[in-house]
């Protein structure tokens, strides 16, 4: 594994190598490099100590497992810091982007979709007074697209009969619109 040059200013001279054989216990491969890794976690990548102490023992517990694989310790353990790191700060990040605190959330409603939320639910409120034929028409004509001609074909109907409808089904969804806008009177 290659160290990149400005990880290189955070490594010490490492004291075991792979022809040294394996350290004399684990308790010495962390004495040595745990607070480097700490290091690298704090300044290069900023996070708080609290939670780079956590990250270094995740990046032990893995050099703990693969021991027997790995050639050079300290390149090792440097490259596992520094993917821990990027891990946690992109993990910080999206929990930040959902969990927003003082500053202005990505996930906050605009007022435009407010608006549609609201255009939307009255829609729906209103598909629901006009009856099953006219919520039909009306969504195939406006919401979907369809031509009169389309309608008609599919409903069996002549396409002037669809024409005539589309003109009832506005009318009816008008005054159930007004009937759900209108203030009783006090």
């Amino acid at each position: 594994m290659q160290v990149h040059a400005d990880e290189a200013k955070y490594m010490t001279p490492p004291t075991m190598r792979a022809g040294d054989g394996p350290p004399a216990g684990f308790e010495e491969a962390y004495l040595q490099f745990a607070p480097l890794l700490r290091k690298i976690a704090v300044k290069k990548f900023g996070i708080p100590m609290s939670e780079a102490e956590p990250l270094v023992h995740d990046v032990f517990a893995t050099y703990f497992t693969n021991a027997d694989e790995v050639n050079d310790i300290g390149p090792y353990l440097v490259g596992g810091i520094c993917n821990a790191a990027r891990h946690h700060l992109r993990r910080v990040d999206a929990r930040d982007a959902i969990f927003c605190e003082e500053i202005t959330c990505a996930a906050s409603p605009t007022e435009s979709i407010l608006h549609e939320v609201e255009r939307k639910l009255l829609l729906r409120r209103l598909f629901a007074r006009i009856g099953s034929r006219c919520r039909d028409v009306l969504h195939r004509y406006y919401l979907v697209g369809e031509s009169t001609r389309t309608i008609a074909g599919a409903l069996h109907f002549k396409p002037m009969t669809i024409l005539i409808c589309l003109s009832k089904c506005r009318k009816r969804a008008l005054e159930a619109y007004h009937s759900m806008t209108e203030k009783p009177p006090t």
